[in-house]
Protein backbone atom coordinates (compact mmCIF):
# COMPACT_ATOMS: atom_id res chain seq x y z
CA UNK A 1 0.00 0.00 0.00
CA UNK A 2 1.73 3.18 -1.40
CA UNK A 3 2.05 6.36 1.22
CA UNK A 4 2.47 4.04 4.46
CA UNK A 5 5.83 4.46 6.38
CA UNK A 6 8.78 2.60 6.21
CA UNK A 7 11.16 0.86 8.15
CA UNK A 8 14.76 0.20 6.80
CA UNK A 9 15.83 -3.28 8.21
CA UNK A 10 19.29 -3.27 8.88
CA UNK A 11 20.03 -7.02 9.95
CA UNK A 12 23.20 -8.93 11.27
CA UNK A 13 25.07 -10.35 13.69
CA UNK A 14 26.24 -6.82 14.69
CA UNK A 15 29.45 -9.21 16.50
CA UNK A 16 30.47 -6.18 16.88
CA UNK A 17 29.38 -3.56 15.00
CA UNK A 18 31.45 -1.95 12.78
CA UNK A 19 31.76 1.60 11.16
CA UNK A 20 30.39 0.33 7.70
CA UNK A 21 27.51 -0.71 10.06
CA UNK A 22 27.09 2.87 10.97
CA UNK A 23 27.16 4.03 7.27
CA UNK A 24 25.11 1.62 5.96
CA UNK A 25 22.13 2.60 8.29
CA UNK A 26 22.95 6.88 7.85
CA UNK A 27 22.87 6.37 3.67
CA UNK A 28 19.77 4.28 4.25
CA UNK A 29 18.31 7.10 6.68
CA UNK A 30 19.57 9.24 3.50
CA UNK A 31 18.87 8.01 0.48
CA UNK A 32 15.86 5.60 0.96
CA UNK A 33 12.78 7.81 1.96
CA UNK A 34 12.55 6.01 5.14
CA UNK A 35 11.04 6.82 8.25
CA UNK A 36 13.69 4.93 10.30
CA UNK A 37 16.58 2.47 10.36
CA UNK A 38 16.67 -0.13 12.56
CA UNK A 39 19.57 -2.00 13.40
CA UNK A 40 18.23 -5.95 13.71
CA UNK A 41 20.77 -7.90 15.78
CA UNK A 42 20.14 -11.67 15.25
CA UNK A 43 19.16 -13.44 18.20
CA UNK A 44 20.70 -16.69 17.16
CA UNK A 45 23.24 -17.01 14.01
CA UNK A 46 21.01 -17.97 11.51
CA UNK A 47 23.64 -20.60 10.49
CA UNK A 48 24.84 -21.50 13.82
CA UNK A 49 28.05 -19.30 14.40
CA UNK A 50 28.91 -18.43 17.68
CA UNK A 51 27.96 -14.84 19.35
CA UNK A 52 29.08 -12.45 22.01
CA UNK A 53 25.52 -12.26 24.22
CA UNK A 54 23.01 -10.94 22.29
CA UNK A 55 22.77 -7.93 25.18
CA UNK A 56 25.83 -7.25 24.88
CA UNK A 57 25.36 -7.18 21.01
CA UNK A 58 22.19 -4.56 21.22
CA UNK A 59 23.92 -2.42 23.32
CA UNK A 60 27.00 -1.74 21.63
CA UNK A 61 24.21 -1.24 18.52
CA UNK A 62 22.08 1.34 20.67
CA UNK A 63 25.87 2.79 21.17
CA UNK A 64 26.91 2.73 17.15
CA UNK A 65 23.81 4.44 15.99
CA UNK A 66 23.55 6.95 19.00
CA UNK A 67 24.36 9.53 17.05
CA UNK A 68 22.15 9.42 14.19
CA UNK A 69 18.80 11.05 14.25
CA UNK A 70 16.24 8.16 12.78
CA UNK A 71 18.55 5.34 13.86
CA UNK A 72 17.26 2.92 16.72
CA UNK A 73 17.82 -0.88 17.77
CA UNK A 74 14.80 -3.43 17.70
CA UNK A 75 15.18 -6.51 19.63
CA UNK A 76 12.14 -8.67 17.98
CA UNK A 77 14.19 -11.13 17.55
CA UNK A 78 14.13 -11.63 20.90
CA UNK A 79 10.58 -12.07 21.40
CA UNK A 80 11.00 -14.72 19.16
CA UNK A 81 13.37 -16.76 21.44
CA UNK A 82 11.64 -20.13 21.54
CA UNK A 83 10.55 -20.21 17.98
CA UNK A 84 11.70 -22.72 16.20
CA UNK A 85 12.27 -19.93 13.56
CA UNK A 86 14.17 -17.73 14.99
CA UNK A 87 16.94 -16.16 13.67
CA UNK A 88 15.58 -16.74 10.00
CA UNK A 89 14.65 -13.52 8.71
CA UNK A 90 11.51 -14.64 6.99
CA UNK A 91 10.05 -15.50 10.25
CA UNK A 92 11.55 -12.12 11.80
CA UNK A 93 10.43 -9.75 8.90
CA UNK A 94 6.17 -11.61 9.37
CA UNK A 95 6.40 -11.14 13.06
CA UNK A 96 7.47 -7.34 12.82
CA UNK A 97 4.59 -6.80 10.11
CA UNK A 98 2.17 -8.84 12.47
CA UNK A 99 3.25 -6.31 15.59
CA UNK A 100 3.38 -2.91 13.06
CA UNK A 101 0.53 -3.51 10.66
CA UNK A 102 0.52 0.11 9.64
CA UNK A 103 4.45 0.03 8.47
CA UNK A 104 6.30 -1.34 5.23
CA UNK A 105 9.63 -3.06 5.43
CA UNK A 106 13.10 -2.32 3.23
CA UNK A 107 15.67 -5.19 3.85
CA UNK A 108 19.24 -3.73 3.82
CA UNK A 109 21.64 -6.20 3.37
CA UNK A 110 25.09 -6.32 1.71
CA UNK A 111 25.99 -7.09 -1.92
CA UNK A 112 28.24 -9.89 -0.04
CA UNK A 113 25.41 -11.80 1.11
CA UNK A 114 23.42 -11.81 -2.43
CA UNK A 115 25.19 -15.85 -2.95
CA UNK A 116 24.02 -16.87 -0.18
CA UNK A 117 20.64 -16.55 -0.55
CA UNK A 118 19.57 -19.79 -1.76
CA UNK A 119 20.70 -21.00 1.85
CA UNK A 120 17.96 -18.37 3.75
CA UNK A 121 14.93 -20.05 4.69
CA UNK A 122 12.45 -18.82 2.60
CA UNK A 123 14.62 -16.17 0.54
CA UNK A 124 11.07 -15.85 -1.59
CA UNK A 125 9.24 -14.90 1.28
CA UNK A 126 11.54 -12.31 2.60
CA UNK A 127 11.27 -10.40 -0.43
CA UNK A 128 7.39 -10.74 -0.30
CA UNK A 129 7.53 -8.95 3.09
CA UNK A 130 10.19 -6.60 2.61
CA UNK A 131 11.63 -4.40 -0.36
CA UNK A 132 15.32 -5.95 -0.21
CA UNK A 133 17.86 -2.73 -0.40
CA UNK A 134 21.24 -4.20 -1.60
CA UNK A 135 24.61 -2.10 -0.43
CA UNK A 136 27.85 -2.33 -2.53
CA UNK A 137 30.76 -3.98 -0.60
CA UNK A 138 34.28 -3.24 -1.81
CA UNK A 139 35.27 -6.44 -3.91
CA UNK A 140 31.87 -7.70 -4.38
CA UNK A 141 29.34 -6.73 -7.56
CA UNK A 142 26.10 -5.00 -7.45
CA UNK A 143 24.50 -2.75 -4.72
CA UNK A 144 22.81 0.19 -5.34
CA UNK A 145 25.06 2.19 -2.69
CA UNK A 146 28.91 3.06 -3.54
CA UNK A 147 31.04 0.37 -1.68
CA UNK A 148 30.91 0.54 2.41
CA UNK A 149 34.66 -0.12 3.38
CA UNK A 150 35.87 -3.34 3.76
CA UNK A 151 35.69 -3.27 7.16
CA UNK A 152 34.14 -7.02 9.03
CA UNK A 153 33.61 -8.51 12.46
CA UNK A 154 35.60 -11.00 11.62
CA UNK A 155 38.31 -9.08 11.25
CA UNK A 156 37.61 -6.77 14.18
CA UNK A 157 37.45 -10.01 16.39
CA UNK A 158 40.64 -11.02 15.47
CA UNK A 159 42.24 -7.86 15.45
CA UNK A 160 40.56 -7.63 19.32
CA UNK A 161 41.89 -11.38 20.16
CA UNK A 162 45.26 -9.87 18.59
CA UNK A 163 45.35 -7.17 20.70
CA UNK A 164 45.74 -4.88 17.81
CA UNK A 165 44.12 -1.46 17.35
CA UNK A 166 40.94 -1.31 16.06
CA UNK A 167 40.07 2.03 16.42
CA UNK A 168 39.68 2.82 13.25
CA UNK A 169 37.38 -0.08 12.43
CA UNK A 170 34.29 0.48 15.15
CA UNK A 171 33.09 3.42 16.62
CA UNK A 172 34.50 4.73 19.98
CA UNK A 173 31.58 4.24 22.05
CA UNK A 174 31.89 0.19 20.99
CA UNK A 175 34.81 -0.32 21.40
CA UNK A 176 34.80 1.40 24.80
CA UNK A 177 31.95 -1.56 25.59
CA UNK A 178 33.57 -4.16 23.85
CA UNK A 179 36.71 -3.29 26.21
CA UNK A 180 35.29 -2.57 29.50
CA UNK A 181 33.35 -6.14 29.11
CA UNK A 182 36.35 -8.21 27.66
CA UNK A 183 34.41 -9.22 24.56
CA UNK A 184 36.54 -10.94 21.66
CA UNK A 185 39.95 -10.65 23.99
CA UNK A 186 41.70 -14.08 24.13
CA UNK A 187 42.35 -14.90 27.59
CA UNK A 188 46.08 -14.69 28.33
CA UNK A 189 47.87 -17.72 30.11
Amino acid sequence: MPGRPEIALLGGSFNPPHVAHVMAAWWALATQGVREVWLLPAFRHPFGKPLAPFQDRVEMCRRAVASIRGAHVCTAEAELEGDPLCGKMARTLAHLREKHPGLDFALVVGADILPDTPKWYRWDLVTALARVVVVGRQGVQGGAAPALPDVSSTEVRARLGRGEDVSALVPRAVLEYALERGLYLRPRG
